[in-house]
Formats: structure tokens, sequence, C-alpha cells
């Protein structure tokens, strides 16, 4: 496949705190319409899938009001099972898969949706499984969305090789994640976790400055804005290598923009191709 010439990005500069940050200037998609096969609202997805890699996702409104009141339940349970004590959240701990408690610079514990119907919750998760649960499935529905319109977009044909690499019946590391992200006194504290995503596409939301993307052109670090009533999407490493390279999947990182211990919680989805 061909090669997208990109430009940079747009950025503006917000003050945050004391500090004046350089913000990437993202695309917004609207949900519905990529859902309606709007080929305007697709064309944008395409694009956006192609430069930089990181957009925002919006929703109508009653999605959205939906969509709001899981994170928010998430956010509280994330907040509730980060505080246990480390050899209490261990126990969660499951060597050789993505699923259970990681400690990895930041804290995180994650359901894949091969085991949300057979694994035991920890509390407090396992208190407002039906609404963690629920988030998850829409998430789910919602990744499989995008690949289907990008997949529309390329011509890849009906199946596409990227859609029957996600088949819905089949055996996949997908799941929902929740990440308690760096809380340092000093900014030199905060442990570098420049990375890509290895599946095919991120959803992710978090309320605090706390993400950094770096472009595709000029390698400069930008900060994304945590929009409410939105989620940020990325593609990832699988939908990169599958496209020839078309499709980029962003280095990008978790961080802050100030010192001083504060909470940071991030809800994730990854889609992930079947095994």
């Amino acid at each position: 496949m061909s090669q997208t010439t990109t430009s940079p990005p747009s950025k503006m500069t917000m003050l945050v705190g004391d500090q004046s940050l350089n913000v990437a200037e993202l695309k917004e998609i609207r949900l519905e319409s990529v859902i309606a096969k709007d080929q305007v609202e697709m064309a944008k997805l395409l694009k956006a899938a192609e430069s930089q890699g990181f957009f925002y996702l919006t929703f109508n409104d009653d999605l959205s009001e939906e969509i709001s009141r899981y994170i928010q339940t998430s956010y509280q349970s994330s907040h509730e099972y980060f505080a246990k004590p480390l050899e209490e959240k261990m126990k969660d701990f499951r060597d050789g898969v993505v699923h259970g408690y990681k400690y990895t610079g930041t804290e995180s514990f994650e359901i894949t949706r091969d085991e949300q119907n057979r694994m035991a919750l920890p509390s407090p998760f396992a208190e407002h499984a039906e609404a963690i649960l629920s988030l998850a499935n829409i998430c789910d529905t919602i990744v499989r969305t995008l690949l289907g319109s990008i997949s529309d977009s390329l011509g890849l044909g009906e199946p596409s090789s990227l859609e029957t690499a996600h088949r819905p019946d089949g055996k996949s590391d997908s799941g929902i994640k929740f990440v308690s992200g760096p809380t340092k006194a000093s900014i030199a504290d905060v442990p570098d976790t420049t990375h890509t995503d290895s599946g095919s596409i991120t959803l992710l939301w978090c309320e605090k400055w706390a993400s950094q993307m770096r472009t595709k052109e000029t390698k400069e670090w930008l900060w994304v804005d945590p929009k409410p009533n939105r989620v940020l999407v990325n593609v990832a490493n699988y939908v990169q290598d599958h496209t020839g390279g078309r499709l980029h999947s962003p280095v990008h990182r978790v961080s802050q923009p100030v010192g001083g211990v504060e909470d940071r919680y991030f809800v994730s989805y990854f889609l992930r191709p079947n095994h």
C-alpha cells in the first residue's frame, strides 16, 4: 500500500497550573456518522488514522450519558482498588497473561473479554461488575465499528482481512483495563512509559492531564487535552503492520505536567487480534 504524506498536527498553547503546555489539536470523529457510513466522516476517520494515529471520538447525547455513568463508576472503583495494600493486590497477579493485576511503573488491573464472564473479580470491581462489563461491551462495539469503517475506506473487501483477524467469536486478549497513573511529587521521579500499543485500536479515558503523544513528522512531544464527553482513540501496532505502514501507531506516554501527588486514573479498552 502507498504511504500517506502528512503534515505535522496543529498545536496550541494552554496554561495548566503555572505551566504553559504545547497541546495537540486532534480531529474529532462523530461515532453516529461513522455508523451511518457518512462518506465525509469516514474519510476524516481514515485521514486521522493515517496521519497522527490519534483522534477524539464523540457520541450522541444518550450514549454519552450512559458512558459517562460507567466511567465515573470505573474511576471510583479504581480509586478504591488501587488504595489497597500491595500484598492484597498481588493476589490478583497472573503471570504470563494480560488480565489481572500488574505493576510496571504504573498499576493496572485488566479484564479480558475471554475471561469477563468467568473471572472472579476482586472488590470493588465485583460490586460494580454490571456497569463495568456493560462499558466493556460498548467499547468492543465501538472499536469494531471503527475497524470496519477503516477497512471499508481502504477498500479491503468484505469481510476484510482486518475484520477476519478480529472475529467476535474468536479467542483474543481484547479487554478493558484500569490504570492508576503517575502521582509523583517531583516530575523528575515520573517513570518513562514511552511506548506504542501492541494491539489494533485503543480507547482511553482520563479526566486529568496525563497523556503525551510524539508527532509523526517532527518527533515533538505534545500534550493531549483530556476533553470531557469524548474518548481518545489511537491506532496500534497490529493495524499499522497489516496495512503496510499506511496507518500510524503513535509513540505516546503517560506523564504529568506539574509536580505534586494527585490521583490519575485511566480507563482503556484494547482491541487485539484473535490468537
